[in-house]
């Protein structure tokens, strides 16, 4: 398996659920398409100012590509990091 990865620091629109204080991140809507999560891999959290933003590696199977989303609960935005695509 050959991984390209791209940085993309790009706003995406997310459907997530939220529940006991954790997030099950669904679909995400990016450059006008739809990436159904199939599988979120890893999660961790990185101070930002006087916040932080929790980070997802998500896979969705379908389009073949892996993804870093960050979430930031002070302003409830999504952004797409980085994706690579998986050959």
């Amino acid at each position: 398996m050959y991984y390209e990865q791209k940085k993309a620091m790009e706003p995406v629109e997310v459907i997530a659920h939220f529940h006991n204080l954790e997030i099950n991140i669904i679909k995400f809507k990016w450059n006008n398409k739809v990436y159904k999560v199939d599988q979120i891999t890893n999660k961790w959290k990185i101070p930002d100012g006087i916040g932080v933003r929790i980070h997802f590696i998500v896979i969705c199977k379908e389009n073949e590509i892996i993804c870093e989303l960050s979430f930031n609960p002070t302003d409830m935005k999504w952004e797409i990091i980085q994706y690579d695509v998986l050959n």
